[in-house]
């Protein structure tokens, strides 16, 4: 495919046309809107004629439900019909919603991306240059570290690398992400290289982790993570008329999640054999190195699926795009495999460091056994940073899938060095990286506009232009409305797809139903030039 600069979409001026895509969501949304009305109000409805009943109507219903409740009793292991407590079992697993529930989640959807739609599409609000401030930028991070190291820290179970461990480290990394594009604070480009490769490692570790542990390969857990990764990106990308590809992170994790589940699940018998899994992650080590060590190789294989990896920029070959992004990380999901397979040994050499019952030469011992992994991974990061980290961008991105692996395994280190540090965390990060898809994705509409290129004002003059205080309350709305979709998402997930593969395949149909009628209503407005 050749480079198509007429396709190419800065995102910098108001969008007249209504694409068709948007129409039929629109109408979608209209749709279930009025269903769920319609329901709400058949509820209310129902409740009113139960509430007119009278006396008289009420003690017919209760002689009868206690003539009825008099015969059921529990019946015991032998059979006697006897009176017996009830004891009500827990339920189990996770509870889904209604469809009401749902509906009402679709509705509330449905306004955030509407809110997306005016503030990106059609540019509602003003556009404000960036205009970068060190000194402002280095205040913002350690006032926000500041206060939440200070007032948000919380105990959590000693455990290495636990979820809220790994919650906290990916919320800081988050602030620090959508900061750098905030504040276009280009000089902090290669620190923001190590955050997406660790973003990736956690990938390799957490899916290598639930796969070895739980050996659950079901299409109904690829489904739950296809859908957690891909779901929102998709809306997004029809409501602003942008290319999946813009948001890379999503595409990226979607193929290392595949790379992790086919390497677990291809011949899974041998995950539990040493010698085998050594020829397994040999083999993953080949494949890996053929195809992103040979230049071109990730377009050759990629370009059948141009139509869903393609992205116009109006400079490069469609395909550069996903080969760039894919490739800059190439070897951290393996990184991170390779430690989650190994944390049983990490784990058991912390625990035998730790245990001070024990002869004074062997504590001593284990004090310089400690002592000398901390010196280490501190030397490891500063050779790191003056050999490596302070390169330019381009001489950076060619070392960096081969070196972003020490600030990564160094910082495992330190953080878990001391049970002190093990037992506490800082909770708002924590909660910030339960929501980083959809910061992620929601920072590029209602925080940022242009692509990430310029910044959407609430407050606009000339003269000032109060970029402290647009970016206040961006800054509110930005989390809020992501804390939002993350419950959307949530909500979405356990509704469309429960266990039950019959109810999954009916909500296909429904789907696809509504789809085609919305799509063909939308067709006649658009085409008959009524919108």
């Amino acid at each position: 495919m050749d480079v198509e600069p007429e396709n190419y979409d800065p995102h910098t001026k108001t969008h007249e046309e209504i694409t068709l895509p948007q129409l039929t969501l629109f109408l979608l949304w209209i749709g279930a809107t009025l269903y769920y009305t319609f329901r709400v109000r058949k509820r209310e409805n129902g409740a009113n004629s139960v509430q007119s009943l009278d006396i008289s109507d009420v003690e017919k219903i209760v002689q009868n439900s206690d003539s009825t409740q008099n015969h059921e009793k529990a019946i015991d292991i032998g059979g006697e019909d006897k009176p017996t407590t009830t004891v009500q079992k827990p339920s189990s697993g996770p509870i889904t919603p209604s469809l009401n529930s749902f509906l009402q989640h679709v509705f509330i959807f449905g306004l955030v991306m509407a809110y997306f739609y005016l503030s990106d599409y059609k540019k509602l609000f003003p556009i404000l240059h960036k205009e970068y401030s060190r000194d402002v930028f280095l205040f913002l991070v350690f006032l926000v570290f500041l206060i939440s190291c200070t007032f948000s820290i919380k105990p959590t179970a000693d455990t290495i690398l636990g979820r809220d461990q790994t919650e906290e480290w990916k919320g800081w990394m988050q602030i620090m992400f959508v900061w750098y594009h905030y504040f276009a604070a280009k000089e902090w480009y290669n620190w923001i290289r190590v955050y997406i490769a660790c973003y990736v490692w956690m990938t390799g570790f957490g899916n290598f982790s639930f796969f070895w542990i739980k050996k659950d390969f079901s299409m109904w857990r690829m489904l739950k993570m296809l859908f957690r990764l891909n779901f929102l990106v998709i809306f997004v990308c029809i409501v602003t008329k942008n290319e999946y590809i813009l948001y890379y992170i999503c595409a990226m994790h979607t193929y290392w999640f595949f790379s992790v589940y086919f390497f677990m699940r291809v011949l899974s018998s041998w995950n539990e054999h040493r010698i085998k899994m050594a020829m397994k992650f040999g083999a993953y080590i080949v494949f890996n190195a053929l195809l992103f060590e040979i230049p071109g190789a990730v377009a050759f294989v990629f370009r059948p699926l141009w139509f869903i990896f393609q992205y116009h920029d109006g400079k490069h070959d469609i395909m550069h795009e996903w080969q760039f992004r894919l490739g800059l990380d190439h070897w951290a999901c393996l990184i991170g495999m390779l430690c989650a397979y190994n944390y049983p040994h990490f784990e058991a050499l912390i625990k035998y460091l730790e245990d001070i019952s024990c002869s004074p030469s062997e504590l001593l011992r284990k004090r310089i056994i400690r002592v000398g992994m901390i010196v280490t991974s501190i030397a490891a990061c500063i050779i790191w940073y003056f050999t490596i980290a302070k390169q330019d961008k381009w001489d950076y991105n060619k070392l960096h899938p081969y070196t972003s692996f020490v600030p990564i395994l160094a910082y495992i280190v330190l953080r878990n060095s001391f049970p002190i540090l093990r037992r506490y965390h800082v909770h708002i990060f924590a909660w910030l990286g339960k929501i980083t898809l959809e910061t992620y994705l929601s920072q590029l509409h209602i925080y940022l506009q242009s692509n990430a290129k310029d910044l959407l004002a609430y407050f606009f003059l000339e003269s000032p232009n109060y970029r402290l205080l647009n970016f206040s309350l961006a800054t509110i709305v930005y989390i809020a409305l992501s804390y939002v979709l993350f419950k959307i998402t949530n909500n979405f997930s356990s509704f469309l797809i429960p266990k039950d593969f019959k109810l999954i395949f009916r909500y296909i149909c429904i789907g696809a139903a509504c789809f085609m009628i919305s799509f063909t209503l939308a067709a006649i407005l658009k085409f008959s030039h009524i919108m």
